[in-house]
């Protein structure tokens, strides 16, 4: 065989080497070479001088020549080498014929390029699979770098796909079997060096596992960045909830609308939320409304059935029940013009109560009935509301107004109006329900000495009514009052 090249290289080029073994007469005899041979073309194969055609009389697999037929007893199997590996200088073409590990491109024979495989190349280098390549993929077994010298773009993914469907696609797959509770499944991480030349990464994007459990999945997926010189998780999407500033960081969270720098901000430092605005005032949430013709907060219930309540305001650690604080306080520029104080009581600026009146939206107007039986059969009473009792003990006031239960005896039922029991309620008579105690399941957004059950609804009056019926009673005496002035003034003329 020939050699292509610019010098002959010692110990790289062998040619002509033959090998000699003996025939035993056996039928499809196996014979093991000394090296790898290209192929069958590459060995010349005699029987007793009889030259052997190459895969019709003998085969080669790896180092082993398998006869096709019979070598005789005692007979002379000589096998001759006519080529092994060459070094290549110039040469217009390489045909190594799907050997393997045979272009060899270093001293030791450990980094080498193959074909050994049907349409696949493959890279081998110090000995490790590197890379291989077929007609649709590149595949990569170790770390990839893609260096650029410039601000060209370093990686571009094109897809040429036509259809409606995604892409490009960058599908990052952690194969490893059965995949468990807390296997991260991929990183990205932008890096950079600091000003003292350290590899830094400034921000990571990590997916993690948080449940493996088929059919059930979920993933626990955050987004760090470097705060400080600390890294902070800035978004955190778990199976149930996604978290913003996850590490309880001053970390301010803010969202632009058209018009507003400030359309929703949350003010880490000062534990403040604010619409519209980035100032709190003293308040944990405040909403400014900068347009007229607006409200300021609408709060709308749309359920078609069962019960709705609206807001609610509660006192969670005390029970203040005086007028130092205040369930509600409303003001304009000049004064407060109303307030709910913390114990009940509701004043206004004006001291003016009423309600819609307008004989336009009224019908079926006549006198009302006569209330004289109704007033006298009002008993008035004195007490002293339980829970107060609980708070202030021998110290709690006395009060005055009517029994509900007593108004039902005289037949004014109709002033009656039931509701729920609160839990004070409850710890005034256990007659109206229970509570959820220590030990109970307690469902989600319940807590200890909330109503569990509701047996029995609580007794409230309408004392607005009651006042009117006072009124029309009153109107019934001073008529009677002014009958009889006039009989005695007629007895003291007479």
């Amino acid at each position: 065989m020939s050699y292509i090249g610019q010098g002959l290289p010692d110990n790289q080029f062998i040619g002509y080497d033959t090998e000699t073994f003996t025939g035993d007469g056996t039928a499809n005899k196996a014979f093991t070479l000394s090296k790898k041979p290209f192929s069958e073309n590459s060995l010349l194969v005699t029987i007793d001088g009889v030259v052997q055609e190459a895969t019709e009389d003998f085969t080669v697999s790896g180092t082993t020549l398998t006869l096709v037929g019979t070598a005789p007893n005692n007979s002379e199997v000589n096998v001759v080498h006519l080529g092994a590996a060459a070094a290549i200088g110039e040469a217009s073409k390489l045909d190594l014929n799907g050997a393997s590990d045979q272009l060899i491109l270093d001293a030791d024979a450990d980094t080498t390029i193959s074909a050994d495989t049907d349409d696949q190349i493959d890279f081998k280098a110090g000995g490790t699979d590197i890379m291989s390549l077929t007609a649709t993929t590149a595949t990569f077994n170790d770390g990839v770098t893609i260096s650029v010298a410039d601000n060209s773009d370093t990686l571009t993914l094109v897809s040429t796909d036509t259809d409606s469907s995604i892409g490009p696609n960058l599908n990052i797959y952690r194969n490893a079997g059965n995949g468990a509770d807390a296997d991260n499944v991929g990183t990205v991480a932008f890096a950079g060096n600091d000003d003292a030349g350290n590899a830094t990464d400034y921000a990571r994007i990590t997916a993690q596992i948080d449940d493996a459990s088929n059919g059930s999945e979920d993933v626990f997926f955050e987004i760090r960045s470097m705060t400080a010189g600390t890294e902070r998780k800035r978004i955190s999407i778990h199976g149930a909830e996604t978290v913003f500033n996850d590490d309880s960081q001053d970390i301010d969270f803010r969202v632009e609308t058209d018009s507003q720098t400030h359309g929703l901000f949350v003010d880490a430092g000062n534990n403040m939320v604010a619409v519209n605005n980035s100032t709190y005032d003293n308040a944990q949430f405040k909403v400014q409304q900068d347009t007229a013709s607006r409200l300021m907060a609408r709060f709308e219930h749309h359920a078609s059935s069962g019960n709705v309540y609206g807001l609610r305001f509660e006192f969670k650690a005390q029970a203040p029940d005086n007028h130092t604080s205040d369930f509600l306080v409303a003001g304009d520029t000049t004064a407060s013009r109303l307030f709910i104080l913390a114990d009940g009581d509701i004043q206004n600026h004006d001291n003016s109560y009423g309600a819609i009146s307008d004989e336009r939206i009224k019908q079926d107007i006549r006198d009302s009935n006569s209330q004289w039986d109704d007033i006298k059969a009002v008993k008035v009473r004195n007490y002293k509301k339980k829970d107060d009792v609980r708070q202030y003990g021998d110290k709690a006031w006395e009060q005055i107004g009517v029994i509900a239960q007593e108004l039902e005896d005289a037949g004014m039922d109709k002033l009656i109006k039931e509701s729920d029991p609160t839990f004070g309620d409850i710890l005034s008579d256990s007659s109206f329900g229970t509570l959820y105690e220590d030990g109970d399941t307690i469902p989600e957004g319940k807590k200890i000495g909330d109503v569990k059950e509701v047996k029995q609804k609580v007794k409230g009056v309408s004392y607005s009514v009651l006042y009117m019926k006072a009124i029309k009673a009153l109107q019934e005496a001073m008529a009677k009052i002014e009958t009889l002035e006039t009989k005695v003034k007629a007895l003291e003329d007479a």
